[in-house]
């Protein structure tokens, strides 16, 4: 592959992109022209793929995937949609700082990025973790972001009627949060912990292609991938405190939420109702945490219906 010449963008963090092309073929799927881009943003070095032509969307990732979640998608629609879709600091290709794992810090990631883009309209589609600093980057851009789709997002530091914090209800949030002790049962056996993670959480346990599941092993075995990540449920309390703060008045973005009914279920779209003005969305019957492999057909036709409508 050919690296471009990079192109310097005056703003955040003085961000730089540089770019790569590369075709890639979800499983069962049609190729996808990807082009590999780094770009430098409020500190740090974040590798994204783009892909596609027409309005932007931002994809944010949770755990322990990348960018490589969204391919189902992309591969559907980047014949009508421009997909960005970045690994999050701490993850994979991108940077791996000790700190910044606050939402309204990767929200500054994002909006870095987008200008080295040179993008002032878009919409947001994250999915699990990625999701609480999609919202702060909804309210941080109010006036930019045209929708917001959280697929599968806990959502902490609310206080409505009827909400529990999920780290009442699923075991690995606390766990996760520490660090060192999930770092000494994990390492060395990450190909163990990740299969078990993706059947547990799943509705269909072959969900995950085995393709899929050897590249984030190989993913978690990188380098400081395994700690870094984990920051993202380490900082939960700084998560909780910050979406507390950013919900005090409702989000002015639409927003689409969806749960699995075997994981998250009502959560995703009665948290989505709490905070917005208008919300939309439901339970997605026979799925779990992984909606877009799981149900990719389904997420599509919701997106497609949504995205228009806020154009």
């Amino acid at each position: 592959m050919a690296l471009a010449g990079a192109a310097t963008i005056p703003g955040t963090g003085a961000a730089q992109a540089q770019a790569a092309q590369e075709r890639v073929t979800p499983a069962g799927q049609n190729s996808i022209d990807l082009v590999n881009k780094r770009a430098q943003t409020n500190g740090i070095n974040l590798h994204y793929v783009a892909a596609g032509h027409g309005p932007v969307v931002l994809c944010m990732h949770g755990w322990p995937q990348n960018h490589r979640e969204f391919l189902p998608v992309i591969e559907r629609l980047a014949g009508t949609y421009r997909f960005i879709a970045p690994d999050l600091r701490g993850y994979a290709d991108s940077d791996k700082p000790y700190d910044g794992y606050q939402p309204k810090n990767i929200a500054q990631d994002m909006l870095g990025l987008l200008q080295a883009e040179n993008v002032e309209r878009f919409h947001i589609l994250s999915h699990d973790l990625g999701g609480p600093p999609s919202v702060a980057l909804a309210y941080l851009a109010s006036n930019r972001a045209m929708s917001l789709a959280t697929i599968e997002t806990p959502f902490f530091g609310l206080s409505s009627p009827g909400y529990v914090d999920p780290r009442v209800t699923y075991w690995h949030l606390g766990m996760h949060a520490n660090m060192d002790i999930t770092r000494f049962l994990v390492e060395g056996r990450e190909d163990h912990y990740l299969r078990h993670f993706f059947r547990d959480f799943a509705y269909n346990p072959d969900a995950i292609p085995e393709e899929d599941v050897q590249f984030y092993v190989m993913q978690m075995r990188q380098p400081g991938n395994l700690r870094a990540s984990l920051n993202h449920y380490g900082y939960i309390p700084q998560m909780a405190e910050q979406t507390k703060e950013l919900t005090r008045s409702k989000l002015t973005v639409p927003m689409l939420a969806w749960g699995g009914r075997r994981s998250f279920g009502n959560h995703c779209i009665d948290s989505a109702r709490a905070i917005a003005n208008t919300a939309e969305g439901g339970v997605i019957d026979e799925c779990g945490h992984w909606v877009f492999e799981e149900r990719p057909d389904f997420i599509v036709a919701q997106l497609s219906q949504f995205w228009p409508r806020h154009n």
